[in-house]
């Protein structure tokens, strides 16, 4: 097992002893939505989640990547409806949640950021308006634009807008991405514009197809 096998490892273990507790118990979660664009220094409320979740020796920006990753999570997660007697484990339950719908040559189990951009543009959730496209790009250019902690400022409101449209996020993803933006950031921008514009233009081009089968059967 490679190191980046063990790191994506760790990073599904978090989220997902993350989403448990945010599922778990209402104060928990809340103590953690509280830390939302606060640096760990600030985010008094998630020690008492996250301390034990993470190595005492984490260097400072994968920290921040953490508590940034934790509060999301908890700033996404809703109440179950009081019907639902699933007895899903909610770890099990976040990797579904983060599995992608499945696009020609992206992996859907694990999407980065760029690939839930463009499926909120193309493939929104049942019931929900699509992200304009224009707004989508706009968004995803100045995120990768910004620097380390600057980024952390941005993305919050990034995926609170496709939580929005119901288009999921990959926590393990976004957590490991965030552990690489300091020195990396190029590489991981690079990511997810190449799935942004891959999956878009598959879309694009799945439409032109179907609209030309229409036009030949009419």
């Amino acid at each position: 097992m490679t190191s980046a096998d063990i790191a994506q490892r760790h990073s599904d273990w978090f989220v997902g002893r993350v989403a448990e507790q945010c599922r778990r118990d209402r104060g928990r979660r809340a103590a953690l939505r509280r830390g939302l664009r606060r640096s760990p220094e600030q985010a008094h409320t998630m020690h008492a989640v996250v301390a034990p979740l993470i190595p005492a020796e984490v260097s400072r920006d994968r920290e921040y990547a953490y508590y940034a990753v934790a509060a999301m999570i908890a700033a996404a997660t809703r109440d179950r409806p009081e019907t639902d007697t699933s007895d899903e484990a909610p770890e099990e339950a976040a990797v579904e949640q983060a599995a992608g719908p499945g696009v020609d040559g992206e992996a859907a189990s694990r999407p980065n950021l760029g690939a839930s951009l463009a499926w909120a543009v193309c493939r929104p959730g049942k019931g929900r308006r699509a992200m304009n496209r224009a707004t989508a790009e706009k968004r995803l250019h100045l995120l990768v634009r910004q620097g380390y902690p600057g980024v952390y400022q941005q993305l919050a409101g990034v995926v609170r807008h496709l939580g929005a449209v119901e288009v999921p996020v990959s926590w393990g993803q976004l957590l490991d991405d965030l552990c690489q933006w300091r020195y990396r950031r190029d590489r991981v921008a690079k990511q997810w514009l190449q799935s942004y514009y891959r999956i878009l233009h598959d879309a694009d081009r799945r439409a032109e197809k179907h609209h030309q089968n229409l036009e030949e059967s009419a």
